[in-house]
């Protein structure tokens, strides 16, 4: 069976780049393209039929609705906006979903199963979740950007997280991984998540410390501070890890 064509059209390059990260973990999905000009993408689609088009609704000179108008053959379109009001899907079936930059996985995915359900069942290559897997699972993951790219990082492998105002540097058991966030940001997405903060520029893996001292904790062979106001929650978590050995 063939893999569903996308092709993505949005004027910010950042978020191209990560709907064409997303688009690369499922099996069933191909990318075929990604154009920042509807100029551009209009003569594309002319020449070539795709299946998905992720369209944002404001584009240079021209809306995502009058757009499509100008298409020669609609294809199922999944809308792209900055607005965070909630969308309502109107009469048209082929327009499926909208989704709300920054885009997260979680909602790609309720977005590319709601394409799956619309198309006919011929067209259908199997289960939409299933991710191309070269290699073992490596457990759960996010998606931060560095730079000018999206990089996954795998939260097993997270040994800690230093801040750096509005940069974060993350040390994994493989390498370094430096990313635009402040730490606040960084906390928010990992602290449920097996991390907690030991200093005001510092989080650590729970699950990675190997020895505490009070003042410092050591996560192998790294050595690092544990400042007063965080003493006793490190303590407390510490201990609570010991009852339950």
């Amino acid at each position: 069976m063939s893999r569903i064509k996308c092709l993505i059209i949005d004027d910010e390059p950042y978020t191209a780049s990560v709907l064409e990260s997303y688009i690369a973990e499922l099996d069933a999905l191909e990318h075929v393209g990604t154009f920042y000009h509807a100029i551009d993408a209009l003569m594309y689609l002319q020449q070539h039929k795709i299946d998905l088009l992720f369209l944002d609704i404001i584009l240079p000179k021209v809306t995502g609705e009058a757009f499509l108008k100008m298409l020669p053959c609609r294809p199922r379109v999944i809308f792209l906006s900055n607005k965070k009001t909630k969308w309502a899907r109107g009469d048209d079936e082929y327009i499926l979903d909208c989704l709300v930059k920054p885009i997260g996985f979680e909602a790609f995915l309720r977005s590319i199963d709601r394409c799956y359900a619309a198309m006919p069942p011929v067209t259908r290559r199997g289960p939409i979740q299933k991710r191309r897997r070269t290699t073992p699972s490596r457990g759960p993951f996010l998606y931060l950007f560095s730079g000018k790219s999206t990089v996954k990082v795998f939260l097993q492998e997270v040994l800690y997280i230093e801040g750096f105002r509005n940069v974060a540097k993350i040390t994994t058991t493989e390498k370094e991984i430096v990313v635009q966030q402040g730490l606040a940001a960084i906390e928010a997405r990992f602290a449920a998540r097996g991390f907690m903060r030991v200093h005001r520029s510092l989080i650590v893996a729970i699950s990675k410390i190997t020895a505490f001292t009070g003042n410092t904790i050591e996560i192998g062979t790294h050595i690092l501070p544990v400042s007063a106001p965080y003493r006793q929650k490190v303590e407390r978590v510490i201990r609570a890890g010991m009852m339950s050995v």
